[in-house]
């Protein structure tokens, strides 16, 4: 898995951000999801709260949920893939060149925001109790595409900038998985996918339903609503996929204790 999605990363970044073609197709795809400038300036407040204070708090408070639960790999595994996915956006969005082809030039590829975000969605799923993970599902993959909706609005992002992300992170979230099975012996097989699925799916069609409420519009009215919702489709179930995906994955890791943490006879995990 992590293998395919670093792959598919390669892919997507040379298809993107050195053709023509790719470049055209992005800022389109950008272009055509937009908001009036009050809606536009709300959005922008809400990306304003991604920032390293609101990241410090939120990674404290998955690793203490992880420790309560005496969670102590998974504490170790959310911190390594949260700050691995955002190393790796903020070296990748240095170091990849963006040709000029007719279009901004500015190197937005993957985007922080969105990494920010569904690498902390993806902790939570290795630490949060397994009552309270299709939960982490709906909200987590609401909250991406609300990230997403918001960086293509305030035209800060593109639509593959927001894919890499969500690849960044499943390239993160599985190598860490990868590693925490071989010093365990191998991983009990996965979580199951429906409970996953719905409650992803359900928080992406809230999260498109609340855009648009607040006035998430296509550039030129009504008109290209089909094409902003075929873009706000893609992500959004894109985003459900990932989030599914992982959830399925980091199943094993989220539920029991830690080997040699319970006293025998004691009860299973929390």
């Amino acid at each position: 898995m992590g293998l395919l999605c670093t792959v598919a990363l390669v892919w997507l970044g040379d298809r993107s951000q050195q053709t023509r073609l790719g470049q055209s197709l992005d800022q389109v795809g950008m272009d055509v999801v937009a908001g009036d400038e009050a809606t536009t300036r709300r959005l922008v407040g809400v990306l304003g709260n991604v920032s390293l204070g609101s990241i410090a708090v939120a990674v404290l408070v998955l690793v203490g949920t992880a420790v309560v639960r005496e969670r102590y790999a998974a504490a170790a595994a959310a911190v390594a893939l949260v700050l691995g996915a955002n190393v790796t956006t903020q070296a990748m969005k240095a170091l990849i060149d963006r040709p000029d082809h007719g279009y901004l030039t500015v190197e937005s590829f993957p985007s922080g925001h969105a990494t920010v975000v569904v690498s902390l969605v993806f902790a939570a799923l290795l630490v949060t109790p397994d009552a309270a993970r299709t939960t982490v599902s709906l909200v987590g993959s609401g909250a991406i595409t609300v990230t997403a909706a918001a960086t293509l609005v305030a035209s800060w992002h593109r639509p593959s900038d927001i894919i890499g992300a969500l690849l960044v992170s499943l390239v993160w979230g599985t190598a860490v998985l990868a590693v925490w099975s071989l010093l365990r012996g191998g991983m009990r097989g996965i979580a199951p996918a429906r409970p996953h699925r719905i409650f992803a799916t359900t928080g992406v069609v809230l999260a498109v339903a609340g855009l648009v409420a607040v006035g998430v519009r296509p550039g030129g009215g009504w008109d290209g609503f089909l094409d902003a919702g075929v873009v706000m489709a893609g992500i959004g179930l894109a985003s459900a996929l990932a989030v599914t995906t992982y959830a399925q994955l980091a199943g094993p890791m989220a539920v029991g204790t830690d080997a040699g943490s319970r006293p025998v006879g004691a009860a299973p995990g929390r």
